[in-house]
């Protein structure tokens, strides 16, 4: 072998080393760099956590006040539409019987109209 392909030979050779060495580097400064995002990122979903656990106390409790208020209305509205279809059904058969009434009265007042209107 000559010397320039020896030398460039051992010129690649530490080539190649320091790129794995670099590449090295990197990737273990790159899995530091991990670890301490995964250190904050666990640190940060701590600390998100311990700030929602009351905030998620409170909303729960408002939850369960405004479920019982409308379980309340409904029940008024329930006991209102009672009422209402009483009323009407008081109506309707009294509007049944005032319409007898009605025509009664209507074909009396005719006939006395008619007596009077005769003489």
């Amino acid at each position: 072998m000559s010397t320039a392909l020896t030398a460039s030979l051992i010129l690649l050779v530490f080539v190649i080393m320091g790129a794995i060495i670099a590449t090295t580097v990197y990737f273990v400064k790159f899995l530091i760099q991990l670890t301490l995002l995964t250190k904050n990122l666990d640190d940060t979903t701590t600390v998100v956590k311990d700030e929602l656990k009351p905030i998620l106390g409170e909303f729960k409790e408002t939850m369960v006040h405004v479920n019982s208020f409308a379980k309340n209305a409904d029940n008024q509205m329930s006991t209102i539409k009672k009422i209402i279809a009483t009323i009407i059904g008081f109506f309707t058969m009294f509007a049944g019987k005032f319409k007898f009434l009605q025509s009664s009265f209507f074909k009396g007042f005719l006939s006395s109209f008619n007596l009077f209107r005769r003489k």
